[in-house]
């Protein structure tokens, strides 16, 4: 089985990082990731339009926001090289990172990894939420639109956070932690057989 793991609000700490910068570059904001309570960012980030947001995302302080952030729990990069050792050690299954990159925050999503120490040899970045689908069988990930666009026959795990409480999925836990530490939960999710619609 081939899992497939987004970065954001999973390995790294986005929305934290993006509030820092922001207040930074741009100006004061009184903002926590908690009050970021969903996905459409410039209602909480005051930007003139959508592609002032993009720009400061990608082009003006992509480094800073991508590159810069730390993990969302200390010590996380470390269980997620054991849990990559472990993963092939079994020969059953296959991991890889999947993330949403654009211009300027692929290199910054590098150095993200590269100064954490991620020892993943399979990354892939996409440009549409629904292609992090392709190609594995189980998503974990926090982001509501690619949740959202899970096709039939793949398993979705909502690594829960505030801007997704009202996505359903398949799975939920709190964080990546929960799913490489708890083996019993691991292993049900990783049996778990999806039926398609043509099956029945």
């Amino acid at each position: 089985m081939k899992i497939g793991i987004t970065i954001n609000e999973v390995l790294r700490n986005f929305i934290g990082q993006l509030a820092f910068t922001y207040e930074k570059y741009v100006g004061d904001i009184d903002i926590t990731e908690e009050d970021v309570t969903n996905f459409n960012l410039i209602e909480f980030f005051k930007f003139d339009d959508i592609n002032k947001l993009n720009s400061f995302l990608y082009l003006e302080a992509p480094l800073e926001i991508f590159g810069h952030a730390g993990q969302m729990s200390d010590g996380l990069m470390n269980h997620f090289n054991n849990f990559i050792l472990e993963m092939r050690d079994d020969g059953e299954h296959e991991v890889e990172l999947i993330s949403l990159e654009v211009d300027k925050s692929i290199p910054s999503t590098f150095f993200f990894l590269s100064k954490l120490g991620a020892k993943i040899p399979n990354i892939r970045f996409v440009n549409k939420y629904e292609d992090k689908w392709n190609g594995i069988d189980v998503l974990i990930t926090a982001n509501p639109k690619t949740l959202e666009c899970k096709p039939s026959g793949k398993i979705g795990v909502k690594v829960n956070c505030p801007y997704n409480k009202e996505t359903k999925s398949d799975y939920e836990v709190n964080s990546l932690l929960d799913f490489i530490k708890n083996e019993s939960l691991r292993n049900k999710i990783l049996s778990t057989t999806i039926t398609k619609y043509e099956e029945i």
